[in-house]
């Protein structure tokens, strides 16, 4: 049963970013009133949070600390029935076309590079929320 609030289900967003600054930036931006932010820095503790909360929307950084980076996690949540239903939006500095089709062969449903603009990312974030 999906949490209600003020006219309708909450909305998840995982964002998955290693750097503090750029954590915080994002869940500033990202923040509404009928939206939950789940925040990690580890591609591990990504694919155990997305199997938990089912997020709609992820924003997934390429290089994390650990033994998964970006693409590995976009794979292990595409392949898993659980999640493969989430969106993922790859985050990366690495903006080559090689980069770019490495992330949605991995299974990405969409890129943005770093620096990022914040308006396109929110409006790529909307898009998957359905607005």
């Amino acid at each position: 049963m999906p949490i209600v609030e003020k006219g309708g289900p909450v909305k998840k967003i995982l964002i998955v970013e290693d750097q503090l600054d750029i954590q915080k930036l994002l869940e500033k931006v990202l923040r509404a009133e009928d939206r939950q932010l789940l925040l990690t820095e580890r591609g591990e503790e990504a694919v155990e949070m997305a199997r938990q909360f089912i997020p709609d929307v992820i924003l997934l950084d390429v290089m994390l600390p650990g033994g998964m980076n970006g693409y590995e996690v976009a794979r292990t949540l595409k392949k898993d029935p659980v999640t493969v239903g989430c969106a993922i939006i790859i985050m990366t500095a690495k903006v080559q076309e090689e980069d770019k089709v490495e992330a949605f062969d991995a299974g990405a449903n969409d890129f943005i590079g770093k620096p990022f603009n914040m308006l396109d990312l929110k409006n790529k974030v909307e898009k998957f929320l359905g607005r």
